[in-house]
């Protein structure tokens, strides 16, 4: 059997595979020598190979021959491929001696991206400021979510480190699409968010008196639904010391109360933002953690 025959039986079956067998029955099973393709000391062990295997293991209807004779027949050809030339190396990308963020950070960071994307900007300064360097694995996905917002893309980068460059350099796709450079400035500042007035003193008050003011204003109706947006704000925006507490009150509203999904939804971002800020606390020595690969 010629290379050239192998082809061209291929073909057939590639036919057969496209229209169906209910409308076209498969070639039958190639019989003869084989040793235009191997060396001639071994023609008699490859002589008639596939109508052999099908003979050894016959299957029931058309569509499984087809199936057994294409697994064979691509087995035959890629047993005559050569190797390619080996390829070289890639040159790995800068040594980045900030720790890795570990496992619980990770998954945090894909809840916020997928429930509460309103909490991604601080966890990505987080990262940045507390010594940390975002896991390898999420380089791609931040990357890629922030091509065409100029500054979180250049926060992701810092958070990414020189893994980053390296891999745009590799995938230019994940370069940002934005015409204009961010200022330093604005990639290190928290955006502001749209906060009620009513609401902007408690983002520095007492935990408690915060937690006992919104925890009663959602219980009692006075927050509904309609709030829900500038509420999330003030959970993503309130001083971190409140949200232990404000979790808490959150997590108490009466079942009975009419705003109870609202308080539930809440409590969730509440618990989220200090679970992500904790996982993030500034690293306090290198010396604890295993150096990066």
């Amino acid at each position: 059997m010629t290379a050239a025959s192998l082809a061209e039986h291929w073909e057939l079956m590639v036919s057969a595979a496209l229209l169906g067998t209910d409308r076209r029955d498969p070639p039958e099973p190639l019989a003869g020598p084989f040793a235009d393709s191997f060396a001639d000391s071994f023609a008699d062990s490859f002589a008639d190979p596939f109508a052999d295997l099908a003979a050894d293991w016959p299957q029931p209807t058309a569509s499984s021959r087809l199936l057994q004779h294409v697994a064979a027949v691509a087995s035959a050809r890629r047993a005559g491929l050569m190797p390619a030339a080996p390829t070289s190396l890639l040159d790995p990308p800068e040594f980045d001696q900030r720790p890795a963020t570990l496992a619980p950070a990770t998954f945090s960071w894909q809840r916020i991206a997928t429930q509460w994307p309103v909490l991604e900007d601080e966890w990505l300064l987080a990262v940045v400021a507390n010594g940390w360097r975002a896991a390898p694995e999420l380089a791609v996905p931040l990357l890629s979510r922030h091509r065409s917002d100029a500054t979180r893309h250049a926060r992701a980068l810092l958070a990414v480190g020189p893994l980053g460059p390296w891999l745009i350099a590799l995938s230019p796709r994940l370069a940002s699409s934005a015409r204009l450079q961010p200022s330093a400035e604005a990639v290190a500042t928290l955006p502001e968010l749209a906060i009620v007035p009513e609401l902007v003193p408690l983002l520095s008050a007492q935990p408690r008196q915060v937690a006992r003011t919104v925890g009663a204003a959602v219980e009692n109706g006075s927050f509904t639904n309609a709030h829900k947006g500038v509420l999330v704000n003030f959970i993503a925006r309130v001083h971190p010391l409140a949200l232990p507490a404000l979790a808490h009150s959150l997590d108490s509203v009466h079942p009975d109360s009419a705003a109870i999904g609202l308080a539930f939804a809440l409590a969730d971002l509440a618990h989220l933002r200090l679970r992500a800020l904790t996982e993030l606390a500034p690293v306090q020595s290198a010396h604890s953690y295993p150096e990066s690969p």
